[in-house]
C-alpha cells in the first residue's frame, strides 16, 4: 500500500504530526511520502491508495474554526482523488469545532467521504491515533 500525506503547518506542529504519521505507517510496512501543500508529489498522490490531508486549525479559539487560506487554495487546485481512502487530520490548541466540516466543504467533488478524522493537540501520535491508522490500512 502507498500513502500520500499532505499538510499545511503554521508553527511546525502539523508538519511534525504529519511526519509522525508517516513514520508510523512506515513501521507498519506502508510506503509513504510526506509533503507540504507547496511541495507534495502530485504523481505520487494519484498512485497512492491512502491519502491523508492535514491543516492546522485556524479560527477564534473556540468558534469559527477553518483551514487557513493557503490550505483552501490547495484544496481548490488539488486534482481529484476519488476512489481512494481519505483521512483528514488537524492540530489545534483549544478546539477543532467545525474544522473537519470546513475541510470537507473545501474538498467537495475532489474526494470521497473521508473514512477517518484525526485530531491532535501536539506533534506526537497517541494510541488512539495509532489505532485509527491501523484501521485505515487494514
Amino acid at each position: 500500500m502507498k500513502a500520500c500525506i499532505i499538510y499545511n503547518s503554521h508553527s511546525g506542529t502539523t508538519r511534525a504530526f504529519a511526519r509522525a504519521i508517516g513514520e508510523f505507517l512506515a513501521e507498519l510496512g506502508v510506503e509513504n511520502r510526506v509533503g507540504s501543500i507547496d511541495s507534495y508529489d502530485r504523481d505520487y498522490l494519484q498512485e497512492a491508495e491512502l491519502v491523508l490531508l492535514g491543516c492546522w486549525t485556524s479560527g477564534l479559539m473556540i468558534i469559527a474554526q477553518h483551514p487557513d487560506r493557503s490550505w483552501q487554495y490547495f484544496a481548490r487546485s488539488m486534482a481529484p482523488v476519488r476512489g481512494k481512502r481519505v483521512a483528514l487530520f488537524t492540530t489545534y490548541m483549544l478546539a477543532t469545532g467545525s474544522m473537519f466540516r470546513q475541510m470537507e466543504k473545501r474538498l467537495a467533488g475532489k474526494i470521497d467521504t473521508p473514512v477517518a478524522r484525526i485530531r491532535s493537540k501536539g506533534r506526537d501520535l497517541n494510541e488512539e491515533h495509532r489505532e485509527t491508522l491501523r484501521e485505515l490500512i487494514s
